[in-house]
């Protein structure tokens, strides 16, 4: 008896497994609002250089304004609109009084950096806390890497709850997470602020990614597309609802507060959260699979033997692992299970190298938008909320365009139309705010889509024995990416903010071209066993984005592939 089986007789979808589902779903919207943190913590607000110290005047006077006219340049913002100086200032002498500042005419051409601080419109934030401004701007986009990077250290947790089990890791990482939102809401200076940034990306990816396999191992393989597809929704909806904390609680650190407060509703998962079942029976763990299986039947209304079941599974399990030795024993070609010996085939090669790029301009432009919402106009939690609502129909294109179209057909449309999106948006800035949004909403969803297609795609054209790897390399090119992220967008500080996008928006191009030149069309075929198999396929469009390829090969029969863009997160 193999699992598929064991499931069928305690029941594959019943009122156990919808109850795990409900719970790993509720458990990822706090994730999505930690992963939006720092568009709450690090906004940067309108700001200017301070007036010196011994200027005692109330800022709502008319003297503070002519004050700030002659001690401040004026600038052009990147929408054409005249504005104060944020980091320029003219000099003034120490022995300057108010009076002699008010008639005193400046040498228009002689400027510095501010030497008295800077004066934010809105103190709410990290960034006006630690000051992370003009000559300080580079701290930041260190939290943000840090945080990156521990997401990455974080997608290395697989050994540990292959070795102490699902059920243990989520629940220590999942309330760990809230333990350190709320250390890091009492950061006490800039250094404690980046190391629990970073705590904080580990303990919410491994959360994350112990959760959803719990979840899959739990259901059936009919079942593991939809919950798959279910996780991204509800991580969309907590991304949307995300700007609702943020406006009632506009101090960043309340932010945070509300998200560790948020761990008290979790409680109960300590007494209702399961084991996998899966996990139990594999590692012979016999009492603990025993007392599972005969709670699933419970509440599945299903009448078992759980002893026998588990002798069944046990025999199957011996059996099959008899096979695999077999067949791992046979004669198999050196460049089927090497990565690097089918770097050197040159077809496979570009695919792979392709497939990295695509990875890198994914993630870069994903976060990039998500993160740093004050690039559009209007209002800050506005624009969040419709960043974050622009994910949802990401999830129904994501699902259906690829059966309509094909999945790399439809995946370079969807480049192309996020790196349009994106590329052509500056140049609209001084024309309409408006069309400018709309422009990033269309480049955001349908980069998220692009998330979702290449991880199947990067499984479906990568031979058996090197599948693995294969999405282990173009996902570490995808954390790449987004740990570079954030020095990225601040060389595009000041009068420069427009290039990142452009930069952006040409690389997603880039890789739309190059999915039509080298990716092979992979719907309806099998998953390629061996290299010999993968470089049968030459299916790629090129230019002729109308081709109909017909499958005339035995090799080529439809695999039920069940795919999820956070099974590998």
């Amino acid at each position: 008896m193999n699992f598929e089986e064991v499931l069928d007789v305690v029941g594959s979808f019943g009122r156990f497994q919808k109850g795990v589902v409900a719970m790993v779903l509720l458990a990822v919207i706090p994730n999505a609002w930690m992963d939006m943190m720092f568009a709450f913590t690090q906004y940067e607000s309108e700001f200017h250089c301070e007036l010196p110290p011994w200027i005692n005047i109330s800022e709502n006077s008319a003297t503070y304004e002519e004050l700030l006219n002659r001690s401040i340049p004026w600038e052009v913002n990147s929408y054409g609109v005249p504005t104060r100086s944020r980091c320029k200032m003219y000099k003034i002498d120490n022995s300057s009084s108010i009076e002699n500042i008010s008639k005193q005419q400046y040498n228009r051409s002689y400027q510095i950096e501010c030497q008295y601080g800077f004066n934010f419109r809105d103190f709410n934030s990290a960034t006006a806390e630690f000051s992370m401004v003009c000559g300080n701007s580079w701290k930041s986009a260190l939290p943000v890497t840090a945080a990156m990077i521990g997401m990455g250290v974080g997608s290395f947790s697989g050994y540990f709850s292959d070795r102490f089990g699902r059920r243990l890791i989520f629940m220590v990482f999942k309330f760990a997470q809230f333990m350190f939102a709320g250390l890091l809401s009492m950061s006490w200076n800039y250094t404690s602020y980046v190391v629990l940034s970073f705590m904080v990306g580990v303990s919410t990816m491994i959360n994350y990614t112990t959760g959803f396999i719990l979840a899959t191992e739990l259901l059936g393989v009919k079942r593991r597309l939809q919950i798959g597809m279910a996780v991204c929704f509800f991580y969309s909806i907590g991304f949307s609802t995300s700007p609702l904390v943020g406006y009632l609680l506009p101090k960043w650190r309340w932010y945070l507060r509300a998200n560790c407060f948020v761990g008290l509703l979790y409680l109960p998962l300590f007494w209702f959260f399961p084991e996998s079942l899966r996990w139990c029976l594999v590692s012979g763990k016999k009492e603990e699979s025993i007392a599972l299986m005969e709670r699933m039947a419970k509440e599945n209304r299903k009448q078992i033997r759980a002893e026998s079941i588990y002798e069944s599974f046990h025999r199957f399990d011996t059996s099959e692992r008899k096979e695999k030795a077999c067949f791992a024993g046979s004669r198999i070609k050196r460049e089927d299970k090497s990565y690097f010996l089918q770097c050197c085939n040159p077809t496979m090669r570009m695919r792979y190298v392709t497939l990295c790029i695509s990875w890198v301009a994914t993630t870069t432009l994903y976060f990039a938008i998500s993160l740093y919402p004050t690039y559009l106009s209007g209002d800050r939690i506005v624009n969040i909320f419709l960043i974050g609502l622009a994910e949802v129909p990401s999830v129904a294109i994501a699902y259906f365009l690829p059966r309509a179209f094909g999945r790399v057909r439809s995946t370079a449309v969807l480049y192309l139309l996020a790196g349009l999106s994106c590329a052509v948006s500056p140049y609209l800035r001084k024309v309409s705010a408006l069309s400018v949004t709309i422009l990033i909403l269309v480049a955001k969803t349908t980069i998220t889509a692009s998330f979702d297609l290449i991880y199947l795609i990067t499984t479906e054209i990568s031979p058996t024995l090197i599948r693995s790897t294969s999405l282990g390399v173009a996902s570490v090119c995808g954390r790449v990416g987004s740990i570079l992220m954030p020095f990225f967008m601040l060389a595009g500080n000041g009068e420069n903010d427009s290039i990142p996008y452009i930069v952006m928006g040409s690389c997603a191009i880039g890789a739309g071209i190059l999915y039509l030149f080298f990716i092979p069309e992979t719907g309806d075929m099998r998953m390629p066993d061996s290299l010999e198999i993968a470089l049968r396929n030459k299916r790629v469009y090129g230019l002729n984005l109308t081709k109909d390829f017909k499958s005339t090969n035995e090799d080529h029969k439809p695999d039920s592939v069940k795919y999820s863009r956070g099974s590998e997160l």
